[in-house]
């Protein structure tokens, strides 16, 4: 294939059209790039991936202020996406809800944690994923759909797609959205057998309806910040967890589906192919009452699916001419909802490099290798926090420890990504979107801001942490003798974690978005780290400019 002296059909093809498809199709053309997104299959449909974070709704708002598209501004937050999206029947999540059970018996009281204070949304995924593709359509992208890719040939002129139908498109660029079944990670044979990931899980999961109110299956609980079924509940024991996220918790819903998923360590519920997914479900069931009591009226509305180990891995995500978004080059596992912040994550930068390979005509690897090392990094980060929750549900007192590790390093993510890159971009479009110079949106600086992880700061306290819940897992130490230590990495980390109650695991509903305290503490931090801390162990940049125009200003960042 050569597509030498000709003019290429378009600028950039996208294999896939789900949420990351169309989001980076949307940036892609509203900028002047020739789009062409080819999709399998068709709008609306079924997916999973369902649950919204703060983090995710702020990556949300970066990419609307980077790239000059409100729609993006729509995901930010749950009234956001029920005023400004057509049809949705999206759910109402204002927390993280974590309910700990034994086998054989009731739900306790004593073993609940709840993590309140967001007010974010459980995204119907076939209304959200449609509402996208029809943004990226009208900022010019073209759609081919049920349409199968046979062939892509690659070299240094450009990239041929050939379709089943006969058809060949032809372009400079290719990105691969497509998910697991990755042509590209195929192609060129990046799929590592097995996965480098620790995680090591599998998954059963469908949509239902009749589906109880978890509260009315609850003992009475005074303490909650909020009623359980406003948010995410994660049912937990030992080997696994389920998710059930409602769409119907709320008194504008007309949707009455809930999202199921049951995710289960291999080790400890290894695969067996003699019992249906259905089976084995009601199995479950069978041993815990109060998760029963909660589906006792409960149907499936469409086929149930299982995987085998639900990891993957590639051991490249980009080539000459092509890069493979992280949904397509590897998973870890749902906990947390870390697969779209992933997405958002990679496309932020993305998009502008190719964006500038376009403008520039220089489409060379060097340009995307250190995007590459970030994609690969994250992925890596994020499977050693999912590997840790597993392990950490042995048993209740050892979760709840862990769950204020993944808190502190959630929260501080989140306030470096606010503080660095979203700060300065809000500023700048206090009065409306402005023009801005997509090349800053490249370098290292930026790619280091929208990093979630603190490499150093802490001292090093995740890392420490995760090492003693290895040895939780090999037997060499016990629960307690973990939950002592994990503690007392806590409390090493920064004074800010000595004053803040959310760390300490007798305070079990944590409404941190609405604690004066926090804020005050975290931003007085936040300050006392750039004067007194030496930069290299500092948790992020913060501008004092920038923090005072943002309250003399009022703006939301």
């Amino acid at each position: 294939m050569s597509l030498q002296g000709d003019s290429p059909q378009f600028d950039v093809v996208i294999l896939g059209s789900g949420i990351a498809g169309s989001i980076l199709a949307t940036i892609l053309a509203k900028h002047g790039s020739k789009v062409l997104m080819l999709d399998k299959a068709s709008h609306p449909r079924f997916a999973i991936g369902e649950a919204l974070t703060t983090h995710t709704e702020k990556l949300f708002s970066l990419l609307s202020h980077q790239y000059a598209i409100p729609e993006f501004k729509y995901l930010t937050s749950f009234d956001q996406v029920n005023q400004n999206i057509p049809g949705s029947s999206c759910g109402l999540k204002h927390s993280f809800n974590f309910l700990y059970h034994r086998q054989g018996q009731p739900q306790s009281s004593s073993e609940r944690v709840q993590l309140a204070g967001t007010r974010s949304t459980h995204l119907f995924r076939q209304d959200v994923d449609y509402y996208l593709v029809q943004v990226a359509e009208r900022y010019g992208a073209r759609l081919f759909s049920n349409v199968t890719v046979t062939d892509i040939d690659i070299d240094e002129h450009g990239v041929g797609v050939k379709l089943e139908d006969g058809r060949k498109i032809d372009s400079s660029y290719i990105v691969d959205a497509s998910g697991f079944s990755s042509i590209l990670a195929k192609k060129f044979g990046f799929k590592e057998q097995p996965s480098r990931f620790k995680t090591k899980s599998r998954t059963l999961f469908t949509h239902m309806t009749g589906v109880k109110d978890i509260d009315g299956c609850l003992s009475e609980d005074k303490d909650k910040v909020v009623p359980w079924n406003a948010g995410t509940i994660h049912h937990v024991f030992d080997g696994g967890w389920m998710w059930v996220i409602p769409f119907n918790n709320h008194e504008h819903s007309k949707n009455p589906v809930c999202s199921v998923g049951l995710n289960l360590n291999l080790s400890h519920f290894p695969k067996s192919e003699d019992t249906s997914p259905e089976q084995e479900f009601k199995h479950f069931l069978s041993k815990f009452p109060t998760i029963a009591d909660q589906f006792a009226n409960a149907q499936n509305i469409r086929p149930w699916a299982a995987t085998g180990r639900i990891q993957f891995s590639s051991s490249k995500c980009m080539g000459e001419r092509f890069y493979i978004l992280p949904h397509a080059s590897g998973f870890i596992d749902p906990i947390f909802s870390t697969g779209l912040i992933q997405s958002l994550i990679a496309i932020s930068p993305l998009a502008a490099l190719i964006l500038q390979a376009v403008q520039r005509n220089d489409y060379g690897m060097k340009n995307f290798a250190s995007l590459e090392q970030l994609q690969q990094k994250i992925f890596d980060h994020y499977d050693s926090i999912a590997n840790s929750t597993y392990i950490s549900f042995k048993d209740f007192s050892l979760m709840n420890s862990w769950l204020r590790v993944w808190l502190l390093q959630h929260t501080m993510s989140l306030a470096k990504l606010l503080w660095e890159p979203l700060q300065e971009l809000a500023i700048e479009d206090r009065n409306g979107y402005v023009h801005k110079d997509l090349s800053r949106f490249t370098e290292i600086d930026y790619l280091n801001a929208v990093d979630p992880a603190l490499d150093n700061w802490g001292n090093d306290y995740i890392r420490k942490v995760e090492t003693e819940l290895e040895k939780v897992e090999a037997g060499l130490i016990s629960s307690d003798e973990a939950v002592s230590r994990i503690l007392s990495l806590l409390h090493s980390t920064s004074w800010f974690c000595k004053v803040n109650r959310f760390i300490k695991p007798s305070h079990r509903y944590v409404d941190i978005l609405h604690s004066p305290w926090f804020y005050i503490s975290l931003l007085a931090y936040s300050f006392y780290s750039q004067l007194f801390l030496k930069k290299e162990v500092r948790p992020f940049k913060v501008s004092f400019k920038n923090t005072v125009n943002e309250l003399r200003w009022g703006i939301e960042v």
